[in-house]
């Protein structure tokens, strides 16, 4: 069986990654790691908890079938999210510097770990 911290160290290994973390439907954190001391991972997992599910809603009302991720844009870097089951949601938060085509890649290879994981 998969580590769940081992495949979040991972992802955060990737250049540009602040921080991955799991959290579940309700918000609450799963799992996280963060090279970012003051990054509050409990309030970035309850906020992005509410944006999935705005979005899914969204989805539906499109009839633009299943949602794949949200990639929210900041001056100060990208937050990327992606279902990870039917609980639970994996984020990376990334810097300005992260290159988000390799962000994006790394996400998909360890949703399936994650999803083992949990």
């Amino acid at each position: 069986m998969t580590d769940l911290r081992t495949v979040l160290t991972e992802l955060a290994r990737v250049d540009g990654v602040a921080a991955a973390l799991v959290v579940g439907r309700d918000g609450f954190l799963i799992g996280g790691v963060s090279a970012e001391e003051d990054l509050d991972l409990e309030a970035v997992g309850a906020v992005t908890a509410s944006a999935l599910g705005a979005s899914e809603i969204l989805s539906a009302d499109l009839r633009r079938g299943q949602l794949v991720s949200v990639m929210l844009e900041y001056e100060g870097g990208v937050v990327v999210v992606a279902p990870a089951g039917g609980e639970a949601m994996l984020v990376v938060v990334t810097t300005g510097s992260a290159t988000l085509g390799r962000v994006r890649l790394e996400l998909r290879k360890r949703r399936s770990a994650v999803i083992e994981a949990l």
